[in-house]
């Protein structure tokens, strides 16, 4: 610690563990947006974004955050679908529309964005494919929201009628149920382009509020064993949100290339 950290304050210190230490017990959401905004560490960034409550701060983060991971993680978080319709006509970032377009089922918000000229053509084209979407997700809400989860026959029966891709990236904005965490995986052991949005979700998955959430994420990955899935969630290790988790996964995954990342060989 250098001799000008002595002055200043724990959040502020040029040492990102100290940072750390400060933000667990900071309570002042204007500081913490602050920090979700600014701060050069992943690990302070997001660590602060998660203890926000206020949702017009979490607003303020997605749009103004300076790096995409705390901006993705602070969309996930907002609750109104007409705020994150607001932050993708704001915001041109393609990765960050898809996480807002990830959370937003309401048909006539979907309908507005797809019809609105002060959308980019982008935000606009994934506006109709989001509502086309929208087509088989109150056939599949019941079940993944409150019911059991769809079997086997059943998850078949749903990509017969609406496709592998279609129906795993409608599960996806069903990311709070454990059952449809379940349910992509059923979609993820048919292979496929499919299955590689169906991992992407379960990964994402993994840091879900929702310790059940996380749970089911957790089992469905670690049944993994296709080479390419296996590679392709070793390869979303780079995100730093997601490093730590996909490091507990493979250590469960019965495969050579999880052996290998795990051994450090």
């Amino acid at each position: 610690m250098g001799l000008k950290d002595l002055f200043l304050s724990g959040h502020r210190s040029s040492n990102p563990e100290t940072r750390l230490t400060a933000v667990a017990k900071m309570e002042c959401q204007k500081t913490l947006s602050e920090l979700a905004q600014n701060d050069p560490s992943p690990r302070v960034r997001l660590l602060a974004m998660g203890k926000i409550t206020d949702q017009e701060l979490l607003v303020k983060v997605a749009l103004d955050g300076k790096e995409i991971d705390v901006r993705i993680a602070a969309v996930e978080r907002i609750k109104s679908q007409d705020k994150l319709a607001d932050i993708i006509k704001a915001r041109k970032n393609f990765q960050l529309m898809g996480a807002c377009f990830a959370q937003i089922t309401n048909t006539k918000v979907l309908e507005r964005i797809a019809n609105d000229t002060g959308y980019n053509m982008s935000a606009r084209r994934m506006a109709i494919e989001n509502y086309a979407d929208e087509s088989f997700l109150e056939e599949i809400q019941p079940s993944v929201k409150e019911g059991r989860p769809k079997s086997p026959e059943e998850i078949d029966e749903l990509i017969d009628r609406y496709g592998g891709v279609s129906l795993a990236r409608g599960l996806g904005k069903f990311r709070g149920s454990p059952n449809a965490m379940k349910a992509l995986g059923e979609i993820m052991k048919r292979g496929g382009d499919a299955a590689v949005i169906a991992l992407e979700q379960l990964t994402q998955g993994l840091v879900h509020a929702n310790v059940e959430v996380q749970k089911a994420s957790f089992e469905q990955l670690a049944a993994l064993a296709d080479t390419g899935l296996v590679l392709h969630l070793i390869r979303l290790m780079d995100k730093a949100p997601l490093h730590d988790p996909i490091t507990a996964v493979l250590k469960e995954i019965n495969h050579p290339e999880a052996r290998q990342i795990i051994s450090g060989k």
